[in-house]
């Protein structure tokens, strides 16, 4: 099952590198509030929905909350570290390290506008995957002293793969045909930008990451557990599912 897996996962990077590289990227409208048609999100029903998904997510997981008034930012949802309001601020970086919890917020309007439920699953599931990447709780080792342009797109192509993965799976029961193709644009955006800014620059480098990037175990699977020496830090970079 897991040769499958490796197979399909690499054939899918391969298709990308063949088209040169690039995925166009869905189109994001400004968001507006849902209408009366629409599903409404809310703290307490996220939180339902990651922990039927994730029952250990708050391992990794402090709370869950909406986004804060005036934040003008088009993301969907956005770790941070536990109370900070602005994902877009250097002190709202998520913590990373051992026993790092840290925060998911969302913008209502834009996970629920023209969107499904499923859709409001895999983000969650989006950050979850970040947030237990922080927290040394993957075999895909967390990114340290690059720079933050070759970090953000190392840290998204992962968690972008992991929900294409998880898709694939059959995870997000009811996500539309539509939705799972912004994700795999996701993955094939940040997969590409990883590519130009070390393929040429470092090829040692670009090998060894595009190897572990195409290794759906290692985005999946569960490590046995970071090293004891390592404490929760500021990540220096905010993980944030960003509307483009």
């Amino acid at each position: 099952m897991q040769n499958r897996g490796t197979t399909l996962w690499t054939g899918l990077l391969c298709g990308f590198l063949a088209a040169g590289g690039a995925a166009s990227i869905l189109s994001a409208q400004t968001p507006t509030a849902p209408t009366a048609g629409e599903p409404r999100v809310n703290s307490p029903a996220l939180v339902r929905a990651l922990a039927s998904m994730r029952p250990d997510y708050m391992r990794y997981i402090f709370s869950v909350r909406p986004l804060a008034p005036g934040v003008g930012r088009r993301l969907y949802m956005a770790l941070v570290r536990p109370g900070a309001t602005d994902p877009g601020g250097r002190g709202s970086a998520p913590y990373a390290g051992r026993g790092a919890r840290n925060d998911i917020v969302y913008d209502e309007a834009a996970v629920s506008s023209g969107h499904s439920v499923a859709w409001s699953r895999l983000l969650l599931d989006h950050e979850y995957f970040h947030a237990r990447h922080m927290a040394g709780a993957t075999l895909l080792p967390v990114a340290r002293g690059d720079s933050l342009e070759v970090e953000r797109h190392y840290n998204e192509a992962a968690a972008w793969g992991f929900n294409v993965a998880e898709a694939r799976a059959g995870q997000y029961t009811g996500l539309r045909e539509d939705e799972f193709r912004e994700a795999l644009d996701r993955l094939g955006e940040h997969y590409a930008a990883l590519r130009t800014l070390l393929k040429d620059a470092d090829p040692k480098r670009w090998s060894r990451l595009s190897e572990l990037l195409s290794r759906p175990d290692r985005l999946i699977e569960t490590a046995d557990g970071p090293s004891a020496a390592d404490r929760p830090r500021p990540s220096g970079l905010v993980r944030s599912s960003t509307i483009r």
